[in-house]
């Protein structure tokens, strides 16, 4: 069986989950997603995507889309890291906005985590403004928003995995 995953990652929080995906899944081929082309989806059984979510957004995922006449009769399962803590609103905001009702795929919100030090400068000058912004709006999480300003978060676990493995191996058994 062959198993592949393409990502994009920013800050490390999302390769944290395909390091992990890795060890829970063999063979499981890696890639970024630059490299995606039809040759390295020929023959596989699994496609997984893993992009950070920004703004609702997963980023990569449109390269990844590009190629999906190559894998539409495939299993695919898509992995989105961000920050919020995934409820059904934010699964059909990210539903929405990446237009994914368009596709067969598995949707999988994983907690990730926050290092504005990993930042690119823009992306980094952004965040402090809208967290300084948030302390303005609301004084009361002064504390825990400068925190996150200050400090990275990570909320990456082995266990948020639980789910898709299962979900794979279980799609996996039928054939």
């Amino acid at each position: 069986m062959k198993n592949i995953i393409f990502y994009k990652s920013n800050t490390g929080f999302t390769k944290q989950y395909v390091d992990m995906l890795q060890n829970r899944i063999v063979p499981l081929e890696v890639y970024k997603v630059e490299k995606i082309n039809k040759k390295l989806l020929e023959g596989a059984d699994n496609v997984f995507f893993a992009g950070p979510l920004r703004n609702n957004v997963i980023l990569g995922l449109s390269k990844f889309l590009k190629k999906y006449k190559y894998m539409k009769d495939k299993n695919i399962y898509v992995i989105a890291t961000g920050i919020q803590p995934p409820d059904d609103e934010k699964r059909d905001l990210v539903i929405t906005t990446n237009s994914l009702d368009e596709y067969h795929v598995r949707l999988f919100l994983l907690l990730g985590g926050l290092d504005i030090n990993k930042m690119k400068p823009l992306t980094k000058m952004m965040m402090k403004l809208s967290i300084k912004m948030a302390i303005k709006k609301d004084p009361s999480q002064k504390e825990m928003l400068e925190q996150r300003l200050n400090g990275s978060l990570n909320f990456v676990s082995n266990s948020n995995l639980d789910r898709l493995v299962d979900i794979y191996r279980r799609v996996n058994l039928r054939h």
